[in-house]
């Protein structure tokens, strides 16, 4: 194996880990600070990103212009992801536990061949619909079982799946711009046109809550980690991923997140591992490989 590649995938499990720890994270602060919005947490983080980030490439002399004829592209990308994404994300993640949250979004991978079917007309097999089926399994038996149906808001898992068709969305987007560009390049510009259209939204809608929030150096240090860790040194990764091994080899690392999310929830006592979280989890992710898999001959 190159050793390129070794750095990759060592930069693709970061960023399963980061994005499963992400679930736990948001939830966390949802917790800590009851009257804390979506819209709050994840402009905080862009504006963390921002101030980390931007300086970092100007002093590198590795700020790349975006070419007029992408702009247009730039602003849809950032109005899919991080904003109407995360808004459909977090606002899911304050109503279901992390555990299956990051079950749902895990899907995407799932989706994107059916998104790119229809954009690009590139072909779509059979293995695609077993593993949505499967993973759609999994997800029923995760909410359904252990007597969970009832604690679990339907508002909360529409809004999840909101984000999965957002996300798929978003990749599609992203194959226009993501050859042309440093992954460095595409995560900041991302996260400053995201900033475009947080703040109004905050300052319109949140900024009252914006001011009944006591901001402790703890929910303080988990926004910047999530600024700095999850909404841009993941992406990144993901991104760098995609350019090195493709989406499809790249996407199979985010079958591991819903592991992460469990594992931290559990350490936090968010939620507890039962056999029937671990069976519901395993089919779902099991649909979600099996999904990516391209009969022999039709790569």
């Amino acid at each position: 194996m190159k050793k390129n590649n070794i750095l990759t995938y060592i930069l693709l499990v970061l960023t399963a880990v980061f994005w499963g720890g992400s679930f736990v994270l948001t939830k966390e602060i949802f917790l800590s600070a009851p009257s804390i919005t979506p819209s709050i947490i994840v402009t905080l983080r862009l504006v963390v990103a921002s101030i980390v980030f931007v300086p970092f490439l100007l002093i590198a002399k590795k700020w790349q212009k975006i070419e007029r004829r992408d702009i247009k592209y730039f602003f849809l990308l950032a109005f899919l992801e991080p904003f109407t994404y995360f808004l459909c994300e977090n606002n899911g993640i304050k109503l279901v536990p992390g555990g299956i949250s990051s079950i749902i979004i895990a899907t995407i991978p799932v989706f994107v061949p059916f998104g790119l079917y229809f954009a690009y007309h590139e072909k779509l097999y059979k293995i695609n619909v077993i593993g949505v089926l499967l993973s759609l399994i999994g997800i029923v038996v995760m909410i359904s079982g252990d007597g969970m149906t009832t604690d679990i808001s339907m508002k909360g898992i529409l809004l999840l799946f909101g984000a999965v068709v957002i996300a798929v969305l978003y990749t599609i987007v992203l194959m226009k711009v993501v050859k042309h560009y440093h992954p460095f390049t595409i995560t900041v510009h991302l996260n400053l046109i995201g900033l475009v259209y947080f703040v109004p939204t905050l300052l319109i809608f949140d900024f009252q809550n914006f001011m009944d929030v006591t901001f402790t150096t703890r929910i303080f240090g988990m926004i910047a980690c999530l600024g700095i860790v999850c909404s841009t040194l993941s992406y990144v990764f993901f991104n760098y991923g995609i350019v090195k091994v493709g989406a499809s080899r790249a996407s199979v690392f985010n079958n591991s997140i819903p592991v992460f999310t469990l594992i931290f929830a559990a350490m936090l006592g968010q939620e507890s591992i039962t056999i029937t979280k671990v069976l519901g989890m395993a089919v779902a992710i099991s649909g979600v490989v099996i999904a990516q898999i391209k009969p022999k001959g039709k790569e």
